[in-house]
């Protein structure tokens, strides 16, 4: 929303510069120069510069720089309409972010971008695509370095070459080895460190409770964070006082195998020793059985299993119930027995007294042979 307008044709600018890094900014020239330049351009121009925007260290990939959407909101609230830059990288290397903003604010007649570099401006349709086809060429330049950085960072690590800070327990030194590589050099305090956590894991001390006892003694960390189980770890393995344990690796894995005898079996001798039918499937899944067409064993298909096996052995039953009944047993309690051994009627569920005089009755013939 806007809440100043303009009443003329006059120019009102808020310049913008950027460098990436930190050191460009504290050592270099490139800052200065950005300013002098556009100083100079609106004076030649007739342009009112009203300030000079600068991001420090801040890389072009982003939008999310404060410098810059502190100019931005100046254009949004109408306090300038002109946004200049010394080249249109210093705005942004993204091609999705330029368009956006030309979108978004410099797309009318009312704001405009002007960029002194390739003489970019959004006044006209001409002037717009050349804006386009140079934000294209900055995102092209961003990823091109990128390319660079990630392709030299793997040659230096393919060669041993050290990248990043030191470890803990040394720093940097100035001398180089045989290689090119700065040679590590031991800190006293952090050594001293080290050697309390090597003492603690000789009493017989956890990495956990290392970690409690320095942190409650409040023995900082590097940068002066807390101490965790893996700084912990990792500094005493990089300085050669504990190795990790090999991982185990697991033994050949048995194939899947459909064999309806096998998991018939299986399945009685889990039955009668009282688990469900879900169980009964994880079972029979973990020994590496499977139903016909594979996958896992639903209690539906256990159910059918134990049912066809019970009808098939239904002579081994009624000698089973014979064996009770000679003990003295009564009908309701061979019932009961028979189905404690996995031994069910045909329909499923549980033998009923009638039942199991017909199984009696069946076996009858064969106790009087």
């Amino acid at each position: 929303m806007r809440t100043h307008g303009h009443t003329t044709d006059t120019k009102t600018a808020i310049g913008y510069v950027r460098v990436s890094t930190q050191e460009q900014a504290t050592d270099g020239v490139s800052l200065d120069a950005q300013r002098d330049r556009l100083r100079a351009y609106c004076k030649l121009n007739g342009i009112k510069l009203i300030d000079i925007k600068s991001d420090e260290g801040y890389s072009g990939s982003t939008l999310d720089r404060p410098a810059l959407q502190a100019a931005l909101q100046m254009i949004r609230r109408g306090r300038v309409n002109t946004l200049i830059v010394a080249k249109l990288d210093r705005l942004s290397r993204s091609l999705r972010d330029v368009c956006t903003l030309v979108e978004e604010l410099f797309s009318d007649e009312q704001n405009h971008l002007l960029s002194l570099c390739g003489m970019v401006n959004t006044h006209t349709a001409a002037g717009r695509m050349v804006l386009m086809n140079l934000a294209n060429f900055c995102q092209f330049e961003r990823e091109l370095i990128s390319e660079r950085t990630r392709d030299a960072l793997q040659h230096m690590k393919s060669k041993g070459i050290r990248l990043g800070p030191a470890h803990y327990g040394y720093s940097l030194g100035d001398h180089l080895d045989g290689q090119g590589r700065r040679v590590l050099v031991p800190v006293e305090s952090e050594q001293a460190v080290i050697a309390k956590m090597v003492a603690l894991r000789n009493e017989g001390m956890s990495f956990t409770q290392v970690v409690q006892r320095l942190n409650d003694e409040q023995v900082p960390a590097r940068r002066g964070g807390v101490w965790r189980v893996n700084g912990v770890r990792n500094a005493l393995m990089r300085d050669g006082k504990h190795t990790s344990r090999p991982t185990k690796r697991p033994g050949p894995r048995l194939p899947l195998r459909y064999d309806l005898d096998t998991a018939t079996e299986r399945a009685k001798e889990l039955r009668a020793q009282g688990l469900s039918y879900s169980a009964i499937g994880a079972q029979l899944r973990k020994e590496r059985l499977t139903p016909l067409r594979g996958g896992i064993w639903h209690p539906a298909q256990v159910r059918e299993l134990l049912r066809t096996a019970t009808c098939d052995d239904r002579e081994a039953a009624a000698r089973r119930a014979h064996e009770l009944r000679s003990a003295g047993m009564p009908l309701r309690e061979i019932g009961v027995r028979l189905a404690t051994e996995g031994v069910r009627p045909p329909a499923g569920g549980i033998w009923h007294p009638s039942q199991v005089h017909g199984l009696l009755a069946s076996a009858q013939p064969a106790a009087d042979a």
